[in-house]
């Protein structure tokens, strides 16, 4: 199904043209049309999203990611027609923001899938916008591993938006990786030169946080192994 009839649909549009249904239908109707022009405006996708989710409607649809199998089960109306907008917009070979919302959609119940989606919109995307959005979905749905291998694999220090950077360092922190983020952050911060300050700051509060984390923690390993030993040698002297 169409996204305008899903809309419609979630909208539950009646024939006066000044009932909130209508109203939201036709705002609707002209976010889909900057979209057209643009793909990538992400503030119209968010503004677009927000009048889809207030419908709060969900029931009994089919899945598009199961779709093809013919199964059927409770799915959230409003992703399925956010779904169906991504995957419209998605054709445009220029568009890359929609692929990071169909991964956002998928990336709970298809992370290969997902992850193909967003080294697509990477690809399709030189700024390292794309790359900062791909990253910070897949933090969010809590891949740090696969979000910082993507963002090592496609991050350039010299062309990208300081905001690629920042979210590979918050990815390999996730991971529990500060020696990678120890790295990266030294080359953010040459990048930045005398900008980001206090974003910089924050990075470096993390970065020492979990510096002091995983030396707390290979102290534990550590008397862990000399009990260990002291045991085994307990042992030894018994027999």
């Amino acid at each position: 199904m169409a996204f305008l009839d899903l809309l419609k649909q979630l909208l539950q549009v009646n024939e006066s043209p000044d009932s909130p249904g209508s109203l939201a239908a036709r705002r609707g109707l002209e976010l889909r049309e900057i979209l057209s022009d643009d793909p990538n405006d992400i503030d119209a996708f968010g503004e677009l999203a927000e009048i889809v989710h207030s419908a709060g409607s969900s029931g009994e649809v089919e899945d598009p990611l199961t779709a093809d199998e013919g199964a059927t089960g409770s799915y959230d109306r409003a992703a399925l027609a956010l779904w169906s907008l991504a995957e419209e917009l998605s054709a445009r070979p220029n568009a890359w923001y929609p692929l990071i919302e169909l991964a956002r959609l998928s990336v709970d119940s298809d992370l290969d899938g997902a992850v193909r989606r967003l080294t697509t919109a990477v690809q399709r995307d030189d700024s390292g916008q794309a790359l900062a959005e791909a990253i910070k979905v897949l933090r969010q749905a809590g891949h740090p591993n696969e979000a910082f291998s993507l963002g090592m694999g496609y991050w350039d220090p010299k062309g990208q938006k300081f905001k690629a950077g920042e979210q590979l360092v918050l990815a390999q922190l996730d991971a529990g990786r500060p020696d990678l983020a120890d790295d990266h952050l030294a080359m953010l911060t040459h990048q930045a030169k005398d900008k980001h300050a206090s974003r910089l700051a924050a990075l470096r509060e993390q970065l020492e946080r979990a510096k002091d984390d995983e030396e707390e923690r290979m102290r534990e390993r550590e008397e862990q192994h000399r009990e260990a030993e002291a045991g085994r040698l307990a042992t030894e002297e018994e027999q």
